[in-house]
C-alpha cells in the first residue's frame, strides 16, 4: 500500500542526488562482497485521476515518451518497466473518454523512477443540440469582467439532428501542450463531439482575461494530441472592446485556444535546507504530496485577470519539468528498489553495506514573471520536487548475532 506524506509548508525543489553514510546494526553471514544490482524488475508506476474526485480512471491511454500507448487498470495505475526503457527523462500524455488531457514528466535514474499523479477535467455536460440549432455557454473563470460566459453558438442546419455537445473551458494544467514561441494560450476550450464536423460555421465567443485597445484580433489555435501541439487556424478572433470578447467562426469539433504575444519565465531563486526521508525497505513505491503556491505581491492590476495569471504558471512552470496546481495537492509516486541486495565490505570482520532507500525534498522559492502583450507581472511560485538519495551505507560489525 501506498502511503501519504503531505507537508503544511508550501515547497519547490531541485532534483538531489545524495550518497549518506551512518552506522549501527550487526554483521549478516549470506552477504556478497561487493555491492549487487538487483535482476528483476524494476517498475515505474504512476496513476490518472478525476481532478474532481481524485478517483483513478480506468482505460485511460497513457503515451510514454510519445509512442509507448499504455492502458490504466480498474483503479487508474499503469506501470512502466525501467529497465526496458532505460534511465532518462521521458514525457507522458494521457487522454480518456470523457476527460480532458493530462501531462507529465517521468524521470527515471538507476535506483528511483517519479512521476506525478495525472489529473483529468471531467468535460462538461452535454446538452442536446438538433437541426434548429441553440447554444451551450460557461461562466468563465478566468474573465476579467466577472461573470462573463464563454459561448458556443450553433445556427439551423448546421447539424443534421440531435447531437449531444459539451462546452468545456479548461485552465491551468489543463490546458494541452504549450503554446507556440513567444505566445501564450487565452481561453482553451474543448468542444464534444470531438473531431465532428458542422455543415455551418459555429460561433466560438471567448470571454477575454484582460483589455488592451491595441489588439483588434487574437489568432486562433488547435490543438492535435497526436502531435501534442498547437496548430494556427488562419482564422482571426475579432476582438470586441465593449464586452471585452473575442469571436471566431469554426466548423468542426475539437480543442481551441486564442494566442497572444507574451511569454512566462521562472528561476530557481533561493532554496531551503534539503531533507532525507528514510523509505520503508518492504515496499517499492510512495506517495509523496505537497500544496503549492503562487502570490504576486502589491498586483493592483485592473487590465488583466488575476486568475489568468495564476493558472498561466500552473501551465507554464517548467522548471524540473513538472506542472503544478496551485488549487490541488500535487503528488509525485516516488519509485524505489526497497529490497536490493546487500553485500558485504570486503574484510567481514569490519562491517558490511546494506542498501537504505531513501528521498530528498528541498523548499524552493521561485520568481516568476509573465508578459502579456507587453503588460509585465511579477510574483513568486513556491513548490517542491523531489530526488532520490538512496544507497548502501556501511555498517559497523559489532560482532554476534544476525540482522
Amino acid at each position: 500500500m501506498k502511503t501519504n506524506i503531505r507537508n503544511s509548508i508550501l515547497f519547490a525543489l531541485l532534483p538531489v542526488f545524495l550518497l549518506l553514510l551512518i552506522t549501527g546494526g550487526c554483521k549478516k553471514t549470506s552477504d556478497s562482497t561487493t555491492p549487487v544490482t538487483p535482476t528483476a524488475d524494476f517498475l515505474l508506476k504512476g496513476s490518472v485521476v478525476n481532478t474532481t474526485t481524485h478517483a483513478g480512471i480506468a482505460n485511460a491511454r497513457v503515451y510514454f515518451s510519445g509512442t509507448t500507448i499504455l492502458t490504466t487498470d480498474a483503479n487508474g495505475l499503469y506501470q512502466v518497466n525501467c529497465k526496458t526503457v532505460g534511465c532518462g527523462t521521458y514525457d507522458v500524455r494521457v487522454m480518456a473518454d470523457g476527460y480532458g488531457f493530462g501531462f507529465a514528466t517521468a524521470t527515471i535514474t538507476t535506483n528511483a523512477a517519479m512521476v506525478n499523479t495525472i489529473m483529468l477535467m471531467p468535460l462538461g455536460a452535454p446538452v442536446t443540440v438538433g437541426s434548429t440549432g441553440g447554444s451551450v455557454m460557461v461562466t468563465d473563470p478566468e474573465s476579467l469582467i466577472p461573470g462573463s460566459k464563454t459561448t458556443l453558438v450553433i445556427p439551423a442546419g448546421a447539424l443534421s439532428g440531435n447531437t449531444s455537445v459539451s462546452l468545456t473551458r479548461f485552465t491551468g494544467i489543463h490546458v494541452p501542450g504549450y503554446a507556440p514561441a513567444n505566445m501564450l494560450n487565452l481561453c482553451a476550450v474543448n468542444l464534444s463531439p470531438a473531431n465532428s464536423l458542422a455543415s455551418q460555421a459555429m460561433e466560438l465567443r471567448f470571454a477575454l482575461p484582460f483589455a488592451d485597445a491595441s489588439l483588434n484580433s487574437l489568432a486562433l489555435l488547435r490543438y492535435d494530441f497526436e502531435a501534442n501541439t498547437w496548430i494556427n487556424t488562419g482564422a482571426p478572433a475579432q476582438v470586441d472592446h465593449v464586452s471585452n470578447t473575442a469571436t471566431v467562426q469554426v466548423t468542426a469539433f475539437g480543442t481551441y485556444s486564442l494566442a497572444v504575444a507574451g511569454s512566462f519565465s521562472e528561476s530557481n531563486g533561493t532554496a531551503g535546507t534539503p531533507v532525507t526521508l528514510a523509505l520503508d525497505r518492504s515496499l517499492s513505491a510512495i506517495d509523496l504530496s505537497y500544496q503549492a503556491a503562487n502570490d504576486y505581491p502589491g498586483f493592483t492590476g485592473t487590465a488583466i485577470s488575476l486568475d489568468y495569471l495564476r493558472n498561466v504558471a500552473a501551465q507554464n512552470t517548467r522548471i524540473n519539468g513538472t506542472r503544478t496546481s496551485f488549487s490541488d495537492l500535487t503528488t509525485v509516486t516516488f519509485n524505489y528498489i526497497g529490497s536490493k541486495p546487500d553485500s558485504l565490505a570486503g574484510v567481514k570482520t569490519t562491517g558490511y553495506y546494506r542498501w537504505f532507500p531513501k528521498v530528498v525534498y528541498t523548499p524552493q522559492d521561485m520568481p516568476m514573471t509573465t508578459n502579456v502583450h507587453g503588460l509585465i507581472t511579477n510574483g513568486f511560485i513556491r513548490k517542491q520536487v523531489y530526488g532520490p538519495a538512496s544507497g548502501y551505507e556501511f555498517v559497523h560489525d559489532q560482532g554476534g548475532g544476525g540482522k
